[in-house]
């Protein structure tokens, strides 16, 4: 039974290989005789109008392929490559292929195989190759392949070998404006590649397509081309490895050198740009590095050193500046392009400035060091312009230090150190004001203030010592809520003892300023013509080369030219102490007033004037004033003094020397001297009473008590005093010995003439009067004693002679001695009528 079973076995196994044989053999013949297949469908795919024949090798013609697409999208470079193993058994098998319209999902393409000569054409590649075989390898002369998504051309030669699964590329590239040489490698799963003797006007096309490509971020992008751009470009090498595997690109083994003449670099798109002889560019572990030669930054030879690091991950741009170039907006615009913002520039001087970014190209986010030296500069801080002698300025991230900074304009000249954090935009200045002065306003010497700076949106400066704040966008406006913390720095104020006042100053450059102070509160020695007080009101200030104020009520107004003050006065009423306003003020002034009365405290008289002007000098004083229908004109200097009236009121002579001498009248005076104790005066009398002074009253006792001189009891001498028709007296003073050398007064019946001296320190008398009586003699001659009176001249006039002793408060009135009857009178008439009147000559 085991025999029969084992020869039934042999005998299926022979006819199973003689049928294989057959099939084969069958298939064969089928083959050579051709075979033709209108379709097959498949799990994944579909085949139409198929038609095979065998001669030496295979022929196969398919009209249609249509193949499902994968869903696996993790699909890897190296099985995808597979397909080059199947160039061998092409090379073997086929003598022709020819797939004429190959379906992948939407993608359409077709395949020719002929004489070892290929051709693919898809959407996004064409291939055209030759194939040679030699032993184990494969060869293909890639006439093109056209990567037509990157307008990317490759021809070379491409060697197979299957044996230990190594494959190479030798050739050539053309992409975009871009041509040179690329060699491949392929061991197993790892594709190196090398591409080299790149020559091109421009990358913007290439580095466009690229970034689409591979995805590379948009600021890595613009590094290599955007924000450096030059005239042209040479790649030197690019090699690096490619896992086909995992698809990893290896970034750290990618090695790179290129470079750009005359390139254009920007460092923000915000920023001025720098320009450069050349720029060389290398790519090795990870960064990205640009060696820019010969950089030029406004206009400046710097130091520029550009990286990008790590750009396989965490990717950040370091970016160095090093310029001798002016910290203007070229310097300041790329800080504030990386939202840092220093409200200082600088217009003229030196600057030494180091500067390094760093920025995380993910988070955008800055580390900036920077630091800034600067000597003998004109800076704008916020608009408003200043000198510097020196500053160190230090950046670090956001954070700003001012190290042994000096800056100054018209106004003041300080030190000081800054922390400014341009984050908060708030900046706190320990400065020293070496001085502040605004012209007749402020003086400040050796102030230690703590200052702060606020630039978020305006630029505003508070001062803590002084109380001001100072907001520094254009037009510059001030605000000094109080002057208690100036008082002791201003001359003005104390001055004008002002003790409250709130200031606005408004300016565009510190030299012209407009200035209003409120509620302005003073204790001026000022009244108005109502005599209501006068101890506020409000001010408008003009600043420039001229000073201007003017009163919201109008009573006082004034302009300072080059330390001058010119003082105009309106219905107002000035009180003074006349011997202490000589010399109490240094500051020139020259004054205007109309309807305005002074008063002199020191002798409590006032004089009310229509109008007067003057001007008082460090050595001189001037006044020209008018009144009641009269003026007053007086000079007073160094070794000179000159005074000029006329149309002088009764009551205002009263008023000025102080005692009730005159009534009703007018007069006029004319001086000249070197000072008030120095001087040559002659006064002059018109329709006045002298009267009510004590020498007078005992003058009238006195003839009250001779019987003999009663004939002097005329209208001329009465109780409302002694008629004045015309008068004149001559005085001359000498330190304090007063000399009248003339009294020549005109009454309506009766003259009076005269000489003498008084002396001021003890007030001691020694003065002669010639009375004289103009009556006709003829009708009064029995009653004149001959002993004390002489009969004198055609018109037969009558005069005695009387002698004042004394002092002024009691003075001793007395006749002449006889022995001086004759002479005296004509002495003093004498005197008199010749003393020559040429004082003001």
């Amino acid at each position: 039974m085991n025999k029969i079973s084992h020869i039934i076995f042999k005998n299926r196994l022979l006819m199973l290989f003689l049928t294989l044989i057959i099939a084969i053999f069958a298939l064969f013949i089928w083959l050579k005789i051709g075979i033709k297949i209108e379709s097959l469908d498949f799990n994944r795919f579909k085949i139409s109008q198929l038609y095979i024949k065998l001669d030496n090798k295979i022929t196969l013609r398919v009209k249609n392929i249509d193949i499902l697409p994968s869903d696996d999208k993790q699909t890897s470079q190296k099985s995808s490559l597979q397909i080059i193993h199947y160039a061998k058994w092409i090379d073997m098998l086929f003598d022709k292929i020819e797939l004429e319209n190959i379906s992948i999902g939407k993608q359409k393409s077709y395949f020719i195989y002929t004489d070892n000569k290929f051709n693919l054409d898809s959407k996004k590649i064409y291939i055209n190759a030759h194939l040679a075989r030699q032993n184990n390898n494969l060869n293909l002369a890639i006439n093109e392949i056209n990567i037509k998504d990157f307008n990317t051309t490759i021809s070379g030669y491409l060697r197979l070998n299957f044996y230990d699964d190594k494959h190479s590329f030798n050739g050539k590239f053309n992409s975009y404006e871009l041509n040179g040489d690329i060699n491949l490698n392929i061991d197993k799963d790892i594709l190196s590649y090398e591409i080299s003797n790149v020559k091109a006007p421009t990358i913007a096309q290439f580095m466009d397509a690229l970034a689409g490509a591979i995805s590379l971020d948009s600021e890595v992008k613009n590094w290599i081309y955007g924000y450096i751009v030059a005239s042209d470009y040479r790649l030197e090498i690019l090699r690096g490895e490619f896992n086909l595997k995992s698809n990893d690109p290896l970034i750290s083994k990618i090695y790179g050198k290129a470079s750009a003449n005359m390139p254009v670099v920007k460092f923000h798109p915000n920023a001025p740009a720098a320009t450069a002889n050349s720029v060389i560019i290398t790519f090795e572990n990870s960064n990205l590095i640009f060696d820019i030669k010969e950089p030029v930054y406004q206009d400046q030879i710097a130091d520029i050193g550009l990286s990008i690091n790590n750009l396989d991950k965490n990717s950040n741009l370091i970016l160095d500046i090093s310029t001798k170039s002016l910290y203007n907006s070229s310097i300041n615009d790329i800080l504030k392009a990386y939202d840092i913002g220093i409200p200082i520039l600088q217009d003229s001087g030196s600057l030494d400035t180091k500067l390094h970014l760093d920025i995380d190209l993910d988070s955008s986010n800055l580390k900036a060091d920077g630091e800034f030296i600067l000597d003998d500069s004109v800076i704008d801080i916020a608009g408003a312009k200043f000198s510097s002698k020196h500053a160190k300025i230090i950046l670090k991230d956001n954070k700003i230090t001012i190290q042994d900074a000096h800056i100054q304009n018209d106004i003041f000249d300080s030190n000081f150190t800054a922390l400014i954090d341009t984050n908060s935009k708030v900046a706190q200045f320990n400065t020293k004001f070496n001085s502040l002065k605004i012209p007749n306003l402020l003086d400040i010497k050796d102030l230690d203030d703590n200052i702060t700076l606020e630039f978020a949106s305006d630029t505003i400066i508070s001062s803590k010592a002084l109380g001001y704040s100072i907001n520094l966008n254009q037009p510059i406006k001030i605000d000094i809520p109080s002057i208690s913390p100036l008082k002791p720095y201003s001359k003005l104020i104390n001055d004008l003892n002002i003790t409250k006042a709130n200031i606005s100053i408004t300016t565009d450059d510190f030299s012209n300023i407009t200035a209003r102070a409120s509620d302005v509160n003073f204790n001026l020695p000022i009244i108005n013509k109502k005599d209501e007080s006068y101890t506020k009101d409000n001010f408008t200030i003009q600043i420039s080369d001229v000073i201007d104020i003017k009163s919201d009520s109008g009573v006082i107004n004034a302009t300072i030219i080059n330390d001058e003050i010119n003082l105009f006065l309106n219905s107002a009423k000035i009180s003074i102490d006349s011997k202490a306003a000589k010399s109490s003020l240094d500051t020139n002034i020259n004054f205007i007033a109309n309807n305005t009365a002074i008063n002199a405290t020191n002798i409590n008289k006032s004089v009310l004037f229509e109008h007067f002007s003057g001007s008082k000098r460090k050595d001189e004083f001037r006044f020209d004033g008018e009144f009641d229908g009269g003026y007053i004109s007086l000079t007073e200097g160094k070794d000179i003094l000159k005074a000029r009236g006329n149309g002088i009121s009764a009551q205002t002579v009263n008023d000025i020397l102080d005692f009730n001498s005159f009534s009703e009248g007018i007069f006029g005076i004319k001086l000249i001297g070197k000072s008030s104790k120095n001087f040559k005066a002659d006064l002059e009398l018109q329709n006045t009473y002298l009267k009510d002074y004590i020498i007078y009253q005992q003058l009238l006792t006195f003839l009250n008590s001779v019987p003999s001189l009663l004939i002097f009891k005329v209208p001329d001498f009465n109780t409302k005093g002694f008629s004045v028709k015309n008068g004149n007296i001559r005085i001359q003073r000498v330190d304090d010995n007063l000399t009248i050398h003339a009294i020549d007064i005109e009454g309506a019946s009766a003259d009076i003439v005269g000489s003498g001296s008084i002396n001021l320190k003890d007030n001691s008398l020694d003065i002669t009067l010639e009375l004289k009586l103009l009556k006709d003699a003829s009708t009064i001659i029995d009653k004149i004693p001959l002993v004390n009176h002489i009969l004198l001249g055609k018109d037969k006039s009558i005069s005695t002679i009387i002698a004042i002793k004394g002092t002024i408060d009691e003075p001793d009135i007395q006749t002449q001695v006889i022995n001086d009857v004759l002479k005296t009178p004509f002495n003093i008439i004498k005197n008199t009528l010749t003393l020559p009147f040429v004082i003001f000559e």
